[in-house]
């Protein structure tokens, strides 16, 4: 069912920066990833590149958040967001939403600058599978 794109995944992730937009404000991006190995052959990473394999990410805004700053921490903009990524690309969510000025809370691969920072107060990726939704012996939804 994965394979076939039967599989229904709804994400719930925090992102950093300014809002993706006001409540309830829906979008989609269809922007094509590319997936390289890494240095060490371990890891690999994923960019948008003008070319590569299609990938489609759809995300509703829960909710938008301001944190107030201090001597030690400045002001900073966070939304809460429901994603359902509609292909299943690697890193396909962290990505799209990076590549939109957005990166996710806590994002030690693609938001390198705020990873410090934030995993004081967020110490793992802010990125949850909140539910996953697969058909049944009949091909209802369950």
């Amino acid at each position: 069912q994965f394979a076939g794109r039967l599989a229904i995944k709804t994400y719930h992730c925090l992102c950093s920066g300014n809002a993706l937009g006001s409540f309830g404000s829906k979008a989609v991006s269809h922007e094509p990833l590319t997936t390289v190995g890494s240095d060490d052959e371990i890891r690999s990473y994923t960019s948008l590149p003008g070319a590569g394999v299609a990938a489609c990410t759809s995300w509703l805004v829960k909710a938008c958040y301001c944190s107030r700053g201090s001597d030690e921490v400045q002001s900073s903009s966070f939304s809460f967001v429901e994603v359902r990524p509609i292909t299943g690309r690697t890193h396909q969510i962290r990505v799209h939403l990076a590549s939109l000025g957005r990166p996710l809370v806590s994002d030690a691969f693609y938001n390198v600058a705020a990873f410090a920072t934030e995993s004081r107060w967020c110490p793992r990726l802010f990125l949850h599978c909140s539910r996953v939704t697969l058909r049944d012996v009949d091909g209802k939804s369950s």
